[in-house]
């Protein structure tokens, strides 16, 4: 006789996408698919998220959200991975050097004032022609 699947090894996997609802910072509410291969069942039940999930959350917020006056090394390392662009492109896309974009994302160095206004113009022209985040 076949052994029944304690709750530990209970088929967690997802085979539809999730769908997702995000309150943006603005009050805006944004809905997502989240793929099902990103996701998988709690003990509960319940849908949790893998890192890959997160990540793709983190990139869709990114884009969708208004770009803070001072944006984080967090911000801006997810935004150039939104944009899908290295470091050195996005260096080369704003006018500055491959090494000022690593300094700013790992919290060495602030953006400059002109930086920031570089860095919002980018993803206003990006924005605008569509993004698409890599699921």
């Amino acid at each position: 006789m076949p052994k029944k699947k304690t709750h530990t090894q209970q088929d967690r996997t997802i085979r539809e996408d999730v769908p997702y609802t995000m309150r943006l910072p603005d009050g805006r509410t944004l809905f997502i698919l989240v793929p099902a291969k990103w996701c998988e069942r709690d003990v509960s039940g319940e849908a949790l998220f893998k890192p890959e999930a997160v990540r793709f959350l983190d990139r869709v917020l990114v884009m969708a959200m208004h770009m803070p006056a001072k944006p984080t090394p967090g911000f801006i390392r997810t935004l150039r991975d939104a944009l899908g662009l290295t470091q050195a492109g996005l260096a080369q896309r704003i006018g500055v050097d491959k090494m000022t974009v690593a300094r700013w994302e790992w919290g060495k160095v602030e953006p400059s004032g002109k930086a920031v206004k570089a860095l919002k113009k980018l993803r206003r022209a990006v924005g605008r022609k569509g993004v698409t985040v890599a699921a």
